[in-house]
């Protein structure tokens, strides 16, 4: 099971929205935004017939399902579901999101990188790691090191355009209550100057079988001239990996250049809108 489809992901939306915008249909949950239902699930989850049968009378009161980060095998469980092929689905977006299987040692990994970036920049952060400080939530309070995290956020190009935690409806207090009462399940690192100013950060949550999420990756205005992101990101990857001496990383996203030149796998992510098809509307 992935994190978005958990009790204790989806009971915290209580923080993000009132009460009358959030609609629970089985395991699946959704936020009501006029005619447009986002559903808060992503990935792969399952899906039962009575989940579908309450998606599908949305539907046809004219409503809309948008789904998100949408791995291609769900899209076949509504297609298998929807057996009289009444609701239609439009394509948002469609990408391949990096994956990084790692069973070599790190170091190896990025040294042996194509990408001149990605050696340069690991080759960087091991001369220079010693000049700051690395903080990890596998031994320090978790809601002191989210303070960290959100004076970064704050001091970020997130903050100008308003695309900051914050500013998202509130995500960052999603993301603290998980934490919270999860601590097995997320791993958090935070990176500051020797003076304990905080320059970058890197969160993670856990899935089934050892699988990880990237869920959270940034560095304030200072930390980004310092190059500092990508020691938080590189110091996390390395400190996952001694876990088990592989690891399973699922950077999520779409479109980062980092991510891109990381990965040495894909998979396949969409966003989708769910709604009637013209068999459906003829019926009507």
């Amino acid at each position: 099971m992935n994190f978005s489809i958990s009790e204790d992901w989806n009971n915290a939306l209580i923080l993000r929205y009132s009460p009358d915008k959030i609609i629970k249909i089985g395991k699946i949950t959704l936020i009501k935004n006029n005619n447009l239902y986002i559903c808060q699930n992503f990935f792969d989850f399952d899906i039962n017939d009575f989940e579908f049968k309450k998606i599908m009378e949305l539907i046809n009161d004219n409503c809309q399902i948008r789904f998100s980060y949408l791995n291609d095998s769900m899209i076949k469980k509504i297609n298998d579901l929807d057996n009289d092929k009444i609701c239609k689905i439009d394509y948002i977006d469609s990408w391949d999101a990096p994956i990084l299987l790692l069973e070599d040692l790190p170091y190896n990994y990025f040294l042996k990188s194509k990408h001149s970036q990605i050696k340069r920049n690991y080759s960087y952060y091991k001369k220079n790691n010693h000049k700051y400080i690395f903080h990890n939530s596998c031994d320090e309070d978790i809601l002191n090191l989210w303070n960290f995290v959100l004076k970064i956020d704050y001091n970020s190009w997130k903050k100008d355009e308003n695309s900051d935690m914050k500013s998202l409806d509130r995500e960052d207090l999603q993301y603290l209550s998980y934490m919270l009462k999860n601590p097995e399940k997320i791993s958090l690192v935070v990176v500051c100057d020797l003076e304990e100013r905080p320059l970058s950060y890197s969160l993670m949550f856990k899935g089934d079988n050892d699988y990880w999420y990237a869920v959270k990756w940034g560095a304030s205005n200072e930390g980004r001239k310092l190059y500092v992101g990508f020691f938080a990101l590189f110091n996390h990857i390395e400190y996952l990996w001694e876990l088990s001496g592989n690891l399973n990383l699922d950077f999520w996203g779409r479109r980062n250049s980092t991510y891109d030149k990381l990965k040495n796998k894909a998979l396949k992510r969409n966003h989708i809108i769910l709604c009637k098809g013209e068999k459906n509307n003829e019926n009507n």
